[in-house]
């Protein structure tokens, strides 16, 4: 295998290359995909996570979370605790274009994991079970998993996870993206990349995506060479710098402040073209803070972040940061 150029398949849906966008909640929607796509370099990209029981009573921002711009190959990622619900949901997915369906069982946040959804599903590993049956049975396109090493410390030193991979084998799920850390850790902490290789090791006939702490062109071969993962998903690293993919599959391409200015404007462009403009402003204001860490005179403009009300005002002042000094 020669990473990260060389296509995989998850079943018959074919990925160009080893490297996959995360999916990540209130960001990867229709615009910033499109944005992630534009810049180039990533072979799979993953909407944001969309929760079953909003889609099956047809909830509009759960349909809007489903939008798409013709890109391929695109997952969608559905989270729940009911396997009626879970495979109603996916097949709503597959109608609306997904190319394979991908259940969340690794969100740690709290309003997800009461309702039995997200981590919560790896205390439960014949609920869990029930949910990627139900998906498999209910869609013709491949069903895939995300999740994490265990609920806890305890369950992730049990390696109980292995027990969850043999289990997605026999249901017919066709890909999983591991990452490292436990329900309880959230985001702190190190990931524990010996999980991804245990993972890969235990031979399952799907490939197996490694996800956590790549933030660099470096972390993305050392986790492809450490673990044999078949992809590396990176999440947050590509918040600081979308650049990312491109570095890794092209290491002589040098990024700049100019272009890291472009491509800012070019998502708040994106931004205001495919959303509402309230909206519009809010992802702005989010991403903004993000894109311009290291950009020089981007402190400045963060600190004025907040306040401002008008999108075209706040292109104005990432444009004027051409033109400034040391941040």
């Amino acid at each position: 295998m020669t990473f990260p150029h060389t296509p995989f398949q998850i079943r018959d849906v074919q990925v160009s290359n080893r490297l996959v966008m995360a999916p990540l909640h209130e960001i990867t929607d229709q615009p910033f995909r499109k944005f992630i796509r534009e810049i180039g370099g990533v072979g799979l990209t993953v909407s944001e996570m969309i929760s079953s029981e909003a889609l099956i009573r047809h909830a509009v921002k759960a349909e809007k979370m489903m939008a798409a711009t013709g890109e391929r190959p695109l997952s969608m990622q559905i989270s729940g605790g009911r396997p009626e619900a879970l495979a109603e949901g996916a097949q709503l997915c597959e109608a609306a274009g997904a190319d394979l369906v991908d259940l969340n069982m690794g969100c740690p946040a709290s309003n997800v994991t009461r309702g039995g959804a997200g981590s919560a599903l790896l205390k439960d590993i014949r609920l869990a079970e029930r949910c990627v049956t139900a998906m498999v049975k209910a869609v013709k396109v491949p069903v895939t998993v995300k999740m994490r090493a265990g609920w806890d410390a305890s369950q992730k030193e049990r390696g109980e996870f292995l027990d969850f991979l043999r289990m997605f084998e026999a249901a017919g799920v066709q890909a999983l993206a591991i990452h490292p850390r436990t329900r309880a850790q959230q985001y702190e902490g190190h990931a524990d990349w010996s999980i991804i290789a245990r993972a890969v090791d235990a031979g399952t006939s799907y490939p197996v995506i490694g996800n956590g702490d790549v933030n660099v062109r470096e972390d993305a071969f050392r986790m492809a060479e450490e673990t044999g993962c078949a992809a590396v998903m990176i999440g947050r690293g590509a918040l600081y710098n979308p650049f990312i993919f491109r570095q890794i599959l092209e290491p002589a391409f040098a990024v700049t402040t100019e272009m890291r200015i472009d491509a800012t404007l070019r998502l708040f462009q994106i931004l205001l073209d495919l959303l509402e403009p309230r909206e519009a402003l809010h992802k702005i204001k989010k991403i903004g803070a993000w894109f311009t860490k290291g950009v020089p005179g981007g402190h400045g403009f963060r600190q004025n972040l907040h306040a401002a009300s008008d999108p075209q005002a706040l292109m104005a002042a990432i444009d004027a940061l051409r033109h400034q000094g040391a941040a």
